[in-house]
């Protein structure tokens, strides 16, 4: 940017114009007093009448209070006026004494004139400079509001703002912009000896070595850098001091859009790396799932067409491998649908018994080796709820007890009514769920390991599932130990009565 700021209007915001001294004005002041004196010499040389006269020692005062700053001067040149006036045009002439009691009246009604007059002008051009340095105002902060809008990115933000501030505050100034963990992260300073913006990392430095003044930029959220400014820079004044708060506001509005867009382009990034990725994955699924069934219905004609049982015991773990593959593939599927929103529920009654004897017949499938009770009321019980998806979590909660059991231990899968709610329960005597690790088995990509190697031990998604199921249901699912062994995962569904005999 190559807009330079009028110094004219911060001198007159910051006080700082020198031809307001005390001096000056004086001698501004006593120079209208002498060349007035003269033009009334020069009038009643001429045979004016004194009226005119005291016109023109008004009009002196008049000129006083529009060339200097403050009424102390006006009145001073209203007094001063009076005692030429006596000394000059009232008999006897070039004394102080009046022998004319009129001439007091006249002096009166000219002081009154002239103090009046001084007061008016004075409080005119007070208005007219604050006026003049609001204008002044006004256009920088358009300016700098202007050209932080045009940039584009952290660096150019800062880049404007240290040559928007350094040309308001005539001195090379220093912005620090602050990381995601608030520390510096990289410096821009403005150099008016080469007329740009040099950046370079920020070193670790405590802010003071930056200067004396500091000034944050930074919201009630975050905050995202510091104007640093050399020794002797500081704001002149409050009025100053304003004018830079107002310039670090919108440089702070500026710095926010920038994180916002920049948090904007991550999240849509990640958006994206996450459709290609659940694209992969049901493409994958979807190509697997043909092969493994193929693989485990040949695999299950095997076993019984096969004579030795060394061989038998092959097919039946291919067939067995095959199995796991292919329910691990219908849970990396039904994770792509709930990730993207697309599970669709088809709500309507269903009787509990009729969803559980079919949960626990493909579940036995996977549990040869376990023993599977049930234990469920005698009335039927009608729940709304999604038959298939319901079904998926018995399956994937009676898999996760058979994983976690030894051979031939029990599995009880048990269901009761409770304060409008109908709860699930699947228990299992196994190993149980380190205390610290409950409030996790709920996580994608969680495995409770505990030190067994097995390869078919799951990769953390069937009780993930589960829970994006039991909570789209607007029911709960949760895990805890047993006191004799092993753990429990239940959840509960809504419930409001409908049972038959």
């Amino acid at each position: 940017m190559k807009d330079r700021f009028d110094l004219e209007i911060l001198k007159l915001s910051a006080g700082k114009s020198t031809m307001h001294s005390v001096a000056a004005q004086i001698t501004v002041s006593v120079i209208v007093i002498l060349l007035t004196t003269l033009v009334a010499l020069v009038f009643r040389f001429w045979g004016f009448a004194e009226i005119s006269i005291g016109v023109v020692y008004i009009l002196c005062v008049l000129i006083i209070a529009r060339v200097t700053r403050g009424y102390m001067y006006g009145l001073a040149a209203s007094v001063a006026n009076i005692l030429c006036f006596n000394y000059f045009f009232t008999e006897p002439y070039y004394t102080l004494h009046v022998y004319n009691r009129n001439y007091f009246t006249t002096f009166v009604v000219m002081l009154l004139a002239s103090v009046l007059t001084s007061t008016l002008t004075s409080e005119i051009l007070d208005s007219s400079a604050l006026a003049s340095k609001n204008e002044g105002i006004t256009r920088m902060l358009y300016q700098i509001t202007s050209s932080l809008a045009k940039a584009s990115g952290v660096p150019e933000v800062a880049s404007v703002s240290v040559r928007c501030i350094s040309n308001l505050m005539d001195c090379d100034t220093c912005f620090v912009t602050l990381g995601e963990d608030g520390v510096p992260d990289w410096e821009y300073t403005y150099s008016a000896a080469e007329h740009r913006v040099i950046s370079k990392p920020a070193p670790q430095a405590e802010t003071k070595e930056k200067g004396k003044y500091v000034l944050p930029v930074s919201s009630h959220a975050k905050r995202y850098g510091m104007l640093c400014f050399p020794d002797g820079a500081a704001p002149a004044g409050e009025d100053e001091e304003k004018l830079l708060r107002s310039v670090a506001v919108q440089i702070c509005v500026a710095m926010e859009r920038e994180h916002l867009a920049d948090e904007k382009k991550k999240v849509e990034a990640q958006a994206e790396r996450e459709k290609l990725k659940s694209n992969l994955l049901r493409s994958i699924s979807h190509d697997l799932r043909t092969p493994l069934a193929g693989i485990s219905g040949l695999a299950e004609i095997l076993q019984y067409n096969l004579e030795e049982d060394e061989n038998r015991e092959i097919a039946r773990a291919i067939y067995d491998d095959a199995n796991w593959l292919t329910h691990m593939v219908e849970n990396i599927l039904s994770l792509t649908k709930i990730q993207e929103g697309k599970m669709i529920q088809n709500i309507q009654q269903e009787a509990v018994e009729e969803i559980v004897a079919e949960a626990v017949k493909r579940a036995a499938k996977y549990a040869e080796k376990q023993k599977i009770t049930v234990k469920i009321p005698h009335d039927v019980l009608f729940v709304p709820m999604d038959g298939k998806l319901i079904i998926q979590v018995l399956i994937n909660l009676i898999d996760n007890a058979v994983k976690h059991s030894a051979p031939e231990q029990e599995i009880r899968v048990e269901v009761y009514p409770e304060n409008n709610k109908v709860w699930f329960n699947v228990a299992d005597h196994g190993t149980g769920i380190p205390e610290d690790e409950l409030p996790h088995v709920f996580d994608l990509f969680y495995r409770a390991d505990h030190g067994q190697a097995d390869s078919k031990r799951g990769i953390g998604l069937g009780l993930t599932i589960c829970k994006s199921i039991i909570d789209a249901h607007g029911g709960s699912i949760l895990a805890e130990n047993n006191t004799e062994g092993g753990a429990t995962l239940r959840f509960w569904l809504p419930y409001q009565g409908g049972m038959k005999n």
